[in-house]
């Protein structure tokens, strides 16, 4: 019986392996990433939704960050809140980023989010300072 040699994997021309699609890919971002390119926003809906949450989340972690606190968890808070309701009425077509996920389940864990670091933010006691 002979022996059989197997071959090593080569790559083929232009499959996923081929460096000059590589190449061409990174010239491409390259490219496109210039001092005249403009930042795309979302173009549905529900992206531009998302997006505004994570900026006023953003905004209220700075604020915690500055020793607001209370104010920083109520913005956080309320911005889910908010969320909340612009996720009841965004339509399925708008969907966008929040495809992913059920509306069901989105709505009722940012309104329970939310009501719970607004709870939060109103009821803890004022700390005497050190």
């Amino acid at each position: 019986m002979g022996r059989r040699r197997l071959g090593h994997a080569q790559p083929r021309g232009c499959g996923p392996d081929d460096p000059r699609h590589a190449a061409e890919q990174r010239g491409r971002l390259l490219r496109g990433a210039g001092a005249g390119s403009a930042v795309k926003l979302p173009r549905s809906r529900g992206s531009r939704i998302y997006l505004a949450q994570l900026v006023v989340v953003a905004v209220g972690l700075l604020l915690i960050a500055v020793d607001a606190w209370r104010l920083g968890v109520g913005v956080v808070g309320a911005s889910f809140i908010v969320a909340a309701g612009l996720r009841a009425v965004v339509t399925p077509d708008e969907h966008g980023m929040l495809r992913v996920r059920g509306k069901a389940f989105d709505i009722a864990w940012m309104l329970l989010l939310g009501v719970a670091l607004v709870t939060l933010a109103i009821v803890v006691p004022p700390q005497p300072p050190l």
